[in-house]
């Protein structure tokens, strides 16, 4: 089945990923860290050099030794973005400024995915309304 440009609304491309390393040197050096709603913590930075919105994942291996359960929490992560960043998206492109984001999981037990998506949801509108006071 092939989508017109307009169908692809909720899509996480290559484009999207944070995989420079000086960017995530950057991001983490002069990144905000005021977003924090427990389990997860975002760490953003806005920037001229970044194109859109490129997004970095992470599950500590610290506190989850075996891959599947790293994995799982990164796909509910994808998920959430993937389904639920058209508001970020509007307000970065208003900003005429990309974004350079990070979800970081900060808990040491694996959560359901509705309760996880709940805290996301909150994190999310305290990101969007950083990003357009800024």
């Amino acid at each position: 089945m092939v989508r017109s440009q307009s169908e692809k609304v909720n899509t996480f491309s290559k484009a999207e990923r944070l995989c420079s390393s000086t960017l995530i040197d950057r991001l983490f050096s002069e990144g905000n860290r005021q977003i924090s709603v427990f389990p997860i913590r975002l760490v953003w930075l806005l920037a001229d050099d970044v194109e859109g919105i490129q997004v970095l994942i992470s599950a500590p291996k610290r506190n989850f030794h075996h891959a599947v359960d790293r994995n799982r929490i990164k796909r509910q992560i994808r998920e959430f973005y993937r389904t639920s960043s058209a508001p970020l998206k509007e307000a970065v492109a208003s900003k005429g400024q990309g974004l350079a984001l990070a979800f970081l999981f900060n808990d040491t037990r694996l959560w359901d995915t509705p309760k996880l998506w709940a805290r996301l949801g909150s994190a999310m509108e305290k990101l969007v309304e950083a990003v357009s006071e800024q």
